[in-house]
């Protein structure tokens, strides 16, 4: 069967322009039948399917805010979600809303001018505490915020500990060589295509965040062909507080802007309402 017969059997025009189609879609119970077609000489596998993988431990590690800290982030919530007019939280305030509150529960937090304002130290103590209690092994950090990185890095500069930001290829042999301690990542930088499984099997998540696929390919930077130990994913999570509706949805895999919008709602209807 020539392609234009196959296109013209199984697949309807679809966007197009006059007589120029942009593209095809299927017709209806096409997929099944060219499936039932091809089943015989086709195979469908996922990588964890053929490869022999080690286990992937979640650890969440809980934060408790201090008095102060809590009442900064309870005050910011609440005069954000009393602004929202009518109650009605839209996707875009929704994000600027979490977005503020996920800086806020790191530690620091942007004014109007892009100045970071230092509001607490928890979480960073409890990142050191976990990295004392690591014993030296190396960990592969993700960080959210670039005030996050100054911070970690101020800390760490504090330890013997040899420390490192990713930047190039050049960090991914050193980190693979054991001649990096730590390793800090943004997962949007380091998330693909990276091989670090030779370098450690930790990840610390110091700042969660709401997209999926960052998530999960930051991860698979060690959980990957090659690694020889579990790997550890350290979540550190403030406790009643955003961190905890983040994590819920990337462990439910499901549509985290939606999820979050709905959490905001909800919220903000039983507190503030």
């Amino acid at each position: 069967m020539r392609f234009g017969s196959y296109r013209d059997k199984y697949f309807l025009p679809d966007r197009r322009n006059r007589m120029v189609v942009f593209s095809y879609k299927p017709k209806q119970g096409s997929f099944e039948i060219i499936k039932n077609k091809i089943k015989d000489i086709c195979i469908s596998m996922k990588a964890e399917d053929y490869l022999a993988l080690p286990e992937m431990i979640y650890n969440d590690v809980p934060v408790v805010l201090n008095s102060s800290a809590r009442q900064a982030y309870q005050s910011l919530e609440k005069d954000f979600l009393l602004d929202v007019k009518n109650g009605i939280i839209t996707a875009g305030s929704a994000g600027v809303l979490t977005g503020k509150l996920l800086q806020l529960c790191n530690g620091a937090i942007y004014d109007s001018e892009g100045k970071a304002i230092k509001i607490h130290d928890c979480k960073l103590e409890a990142f050191m505490e976990l990295i004392e209690q690591l014993n030296g092994q190396h960990v592969l950090v993700f960080f959210n915020f670039k005030h996050d990185l100054e911070r970690l890095i101020t800390a760490l500069n504090a330890t013997k500990l040899k420390v490192r930001v990713y930047e190039s290829s050049q960090d991914e042999k050193d980190w693979n060589d054991g001649k990096i301690d730590i390793l800090l990542a943004h997962p949007a930088s380091c998330g693909y295509g990276l091989n670090l499984q030779r370098g450690g099997h930790h990840i610390i998540w110091f700042g969660l965040t709401w997209n999926l696929e960052h998530y999960e390919q930051s991860n698979k930077r060690l959980h990957r062909q090659g690694q020889t130990q579990p790997v550890v994913i350290h979540h550190l999570i403030v406790q009643d507080s955003v961190d905890e509706l983040v994590i819920q949805a990337l462990k439910n895999k499901g549509d985290i802007q939606n999820a979050l919008l709905e959490a905001l709602k909800n919220y903000a209807k039983r507190n503030y309402s």
